[in-house]
């Protein structure tokens, strides 16, 4: 083990250095989001789904990035599989996230009661998807390019695509409803940059920065496009006159 650890030290510091640490500042960057979430109060659901987004991509760059250091270790094996469990588990959640957005701009009393139902319904859909398609026969290998452990199986994540173009196609609603282009810019650019750069071997790298541009799409959009409650109660009486 020893050797094989010192083989690994002295990869990160001798080329593999720079991608481990983006990644370091990629998890950095999320957990320096979910830290300063924890000031807001009073916005429900989505504030709550950010939090978990956040840790679980910080989770997801701190895996990768420790992998020339823990690619022979077992139990780094434990950690890579949690981590596509989470991301399978939590990014369809995302619809529901996007749903009680769109809420806030809809007039339908009828419509607002239904659409968070039916986000869930789809969630539940594309997590079921996940699971069979992916989960279920899942198993790592070490990659080539750099130090860590992705699916044998490389097919397109359909359950995430799906995902993502629900996202960019209420993107351009709210877009036009809220004039707010940021959800459907950050949506867009996360699928065309995983798009382009599928199957080559730096695209993770590209991937997981399209991440971040995205999630921090989401927080601009949750914090513009909702109101919290105790605003909300504070607007009532003025609604009167």
């Amino acid at each position: 083990m020893a050797p094989v650890f010192r083989d690994r030290c002295f990869y990160v510091f001798n080329g593999g250095c720079v991608l481990s640490l983006l990644f370091f500042a990629l998890a950095i960057s999320h957990l320096g989001l979910f830290v300063y979430s924890l000031r807001q109060q009073g916005l429900g659901f989505p504030i709550w789904f950010l939090r978990c987004l956040l840790l679980a991509l910080a989770f997801d760059n701190l895996v990768i990035a420790l992998g020339p250091l823990l690619i022979a270790w077992p139990g780094y094996v434990v950690l890579s599989t949690l981590r596509f469990w989470v991301h399978a588990l939590l990014l369809p959640v995302l619809l529901v996230f996007v749903a009680c957005i769109l809420c806030e701009k809809l007039k339908s009393e009828r419509v607002r009661n239904w659409l968070p139902r039916i986000a869930w319904l789809l969630a539940g859909l594309a997590i079921a998807f996940g699971y069979i398609f992916d989960l279920a026969s899942l198993e790592l290998v070490v990659a080539d390019f750099y130090p860590r452990l992705v699916a044998s199986d490389a097919q397109p994540p359909f359950a995430t695509i799906a995902v993502n173009l629900v996202v960019v196609i209420s993107g351009i609603w709210l877009w036009r409803k809220a004039q707010w282009p940021w959800l459907f810019l950050g949506a867009l650019q996360i699928f065309l940059l995983n798009g382009l750069s599928a199957g080559r071997e730096w695209g993770f790298c590209v991937g997981n920065i399209a991440e971040l541009l995205f999630v921090f799409s989401l927080w601009l959009t949750m914090n513009t496009q909702l109101k919290p409650k105790d605003i909300r109660d504070r607007l009532q009486p003025l609604k009167a006159f």
